[in-house]
């Protein structure tokens, strides 16, 4: 007998808060199928209960927006972390001095006692954080004083050793206390019974590696001092000069984090937006100039716009370092995280001199954030986003003939997209099409394809991830939740199955978002992400950072030698020492190419600007041309732009956009040597046009085109 598909609770009480008068759109409702204590499926509501609900989450919301930030500015030890369904736990933080009064605290969280808490939820009730102030006061400062006396043992033992540490170090205790107190500002602890315990096993690694640095040898300090990354936050002399304010705009996708963050952005006199890719520095810098704003773009091969701008959209990895503004914006600051690009991350959440910095992402990279602004004493201000339509899950498998109009299939390879899109086809569909082999041109075309309804089904990778507007996206179908990563293929995590899934039903489009899988056995993986289990903690979470010509200069002179591959190979291995908070970006495909360009008769500065030309180290054919362009720069001539053939195969037309791409990127860095611009960009807008011209005529039925023709001759 066929089981019984249960109704989501979620349509439920979507269809109550439209009885009551109220906007879907503006409720929501997962927050409130989870203070009313319902399951995902199957629940009835009665509208009367759903209307109490909505008065008690509108008295709680009035106290989180209002009330705890006077109380916390009242008493500055409170800690409150508010739930999805509005709920409140409170901590206390306790600092105990370890050395001198005030210096390497031990950060303690402790739960309230019975009276700081029932001061509390009668200071919620009344929303008034006036009530009995001066008794709380009191209270808390006698829970500071007893979790102090209950840890005196733990904390004297720890001391202790301490100062057998700096005995042990002798000459480099500075170096030692930096790394200890750095540490300890990172990580408060939660007072507990086995706190004691605790405090030990956290530690102990902590003081082998601030040893470890303190007794690191003079030469490797030296070295790693004049490359920068010994006072790698220092030597952002402009942002540390601003006393700089952080706001980590934390939430899923759909939350309105980044147009918050805009918003700020377009108020303040002058600022800038960092974008993961060129297609969203495109697309926010036409929405600068919208409003009016004396806009421009700046890429890794063009500028646009005005020459003296107030406000900038630019790719991360060309953010200005040196000008101060009023807001900046960092977009997906969860990529801090990725071994290839992360580098750029770091740099911009260190170095962007701006008075207020506005990170925007998802919870993964709260631990990042953190640690960068107390390294950098930097105040950081955490504003939580939550969805602003429900996400739902279907039990059932939607297997590639069930894919219905508004859905969109996701797949993870070039060759898997095409698949997947060929079967579609054949069914009846027509199909846009995205993956990230596709020029930002490309994509946006496909995108505006499927938004305005030329086509009802979308065939994509993780490109969609970020930087489209998908308006009706109503369905994410997964046809697999495993993925190639470059190493080795693996499950997605569950941050990239939120990223991913969290594109359907967008706010203003759909009230709901639906996700599927093609097979059964995916639904379970996606059901564990949805739920928010975190994505398993890396296993090194130092931040990425690649050096700079200062750094690749002051190398080559230490080494004395003018080969970038043994400088590279030095920089990795000498100058990441153990207990150093940062790690090199991938380099193994930067090592290859420094292998290739050594052989061009060029200063080091130059060979390493060619061996981070963003050009694709996959490709045989782009890897000689690299050489042979590197070769012509050594030579002193002229790169003429390149030749292709408009007719060729849909790959040549993708590699001719990427080769057209290289030299306009470098043609920024050398115009004297790649001087043939606008030929370049000529080729690469007719390539582009080609391939959205074939991805077009291959959006439908051949049977039906066949018709079509049959049809105009008769």
């Amino acid at each position: 007998m066929a089981r019984k598909r249960l109704r989501p609770t979620a349509e439920s009480l979507i269809e109550a808060v439209g009885r009551l008068g109220l906007s879907p759109a503006q409720i929501d409702v997962e927050a409130l199928r989870i203070h009313l204590e319902l399951p995902e499926f199957g629940a009835a509501v009665e509208d009367e209960r759903v209307a109490l609900a909505l008065r008690e989450m509108k008295t709680a919301r009035a106290f989180v927006e209002t009330g705890i930030p006077a109380l916390k500015r009242a008493v500055p030890a409170l800690r409150a972390v508010v739930a999805k369904d509005q709920s409140i736990r409170w901590t206390i933080r306790v600092g105990i001095p370890l050395l001198d009064a005030g210096r390497m605290d031990l950060r303690i969280d402790a739960a309230p006692d019975p009276i700081i808490a029932e001061i509390l939820q009668g200071i919620a009730a009344r929303n008034d954080p006036t009530r009995r102030l001066e008794e709380l006061r009191a209270a808390v400062t006698e829970l500071a004083v007893q979790t102090t006396r209950d840890l005196r043992k733990p904390v004297d033992r720890l001391r202790s050793q301490i100062l057998v540490d700096l005995r042990e170090v002798g000459a480099d205790a500075a170096a030692y206390l930096e790394h200890l107190d750095r540490s300890l500002r990172s990580r408060p602890f939660n007072f507990s019974p086995r706190l004691a315990r605790s405090l030990a096993d956290a530690l102990t690694p902590v003081r082998q590696r601030a040893k470890a640095v303190a007794r690191e040898g003079s030469r490797l300090r030296r070295l790693r001092d004049q490359v920068g990354f010994g006072a790698y936050i220092e030597k952002f002399a402009a942002a540390r000069r601003l006393s700089r304010r952080i706001l980590f705009h934390m939430g899923p996708t759909n939350s309105g984090k980044t147009y918050a963050a805009l918003q700020a952005l377009s108020a303040a006199p002058t600022g800038a937006y960092l974008a993961p890719l060129r297609l969203l520095a495109l697309e926010n810098y036409e929405a600068l100039s919208e409003r009016g704003l004396r806009a421009g773009m700046v890429t890794g091969e063009e500028v646009l716009g005005e020459l003296d701008p107030t406000h900038t959209a630019r790719t991360i990895e060309t953010a200005d370092l040196t000008r101060p503004i009023d807001v900046a914006v960092i977009d997906e600051i969860q990529m801090l995280s990725d071994p290839d690009r992360g580098w750029a991350w770091t740099n911009a959440l260190f170095g962007v001199p701006a008075r207020t910095v506005i990170v925007c992402g998802s919870d993964d990279a709260l631990s990042y954030v953190r640690r960068a602004a107390e390294a950098a004493n930097e105040s950081l201000e955490v504003i939580n986003f939550e969805r602003k339509s429900p996400l739902v899950l279907l039990d059932e498998p939607v297997p590639l003939e069930k894919v219905e109009p508004g859905d969109a299939v996701v797949a993870f390879s070039r060759r898997a997209v095409h698949e997947n899109r060929e079967i579609l086809v054949a069914r009846g569909h027509r199909v846009a099409t995205i993956y990230g082999a596709l020029s930002p041109e490309v994509r946006r075309a496909e995108a505006a394809r499927f938004r305005s309804g030329e086509a009802n089904v979308l065939v994509t990778t993780d490109a969609i991830g970020m930087g489209l507007n998908l308006g009706p996206l109503k369905r994410i179908v997964f046809s697999t939740v495993r993925k190639w990563d470059g190493v080795q293929e693996r499950v997605l995590t569950n941050s990239e199955i939120r990223q991913i899934a969290g594109r359907a039903g967008r706010y203003g489009h759909q009230d709901v978002g639906y996700v599927a899988a093609t097979e059964p056995n995916a639904v379970e993986p996606i059901r564990t992400a949805l739920a928010g289990a975190p994505t398993a903690p890396a296993a090194d979470t130092r931040f990425y950072v690649r050096p700079d010509l200062t750094a690749i200069r002051s190398v080559a002179e230490e080494m004395r030698t003018p080969s970038l591959y043994e400088v590279m190979t030095h920089f990795a291995r000498a100058t990441f020492y153990a207990g150093s908070p940062f790690q090199p970006s991938a380099l193994e495909e930067v090592l290859e190419i420094a292998r290739i360009i050594d052989r061009a008769r060029l200063p080091i500065e130059e060979k390493f600007i060619f061996s981070v030309c963003p050009i694709n180290r996959r490709d045989e054919i782009a890897m000689g041309m690299l050489e042979r362009w590197s070769q012509v720069r050594a030579a002193g001539t002229t790169v003429p732009a390149l030749r292709a053939s408009m007719t060729g195969e849909l790959d040549y037309q993708e590699r001719t956009v990427k080769l057209a791409s290289a030299y306009l990127w470098l043609a920024r860095r050398f115009p004297e040597t790649f001087d043939d611009i606008e030929a370049t960009r000529h080729m690469r807008r007719y390539a582009n046009d080609a391939i959205e011209h074939h991805l077009q005529q291959t959006a439908t039925r051949k049977a039906e085109r066949r018709g079509r023709r049959a049809g105009g001759t008769r």
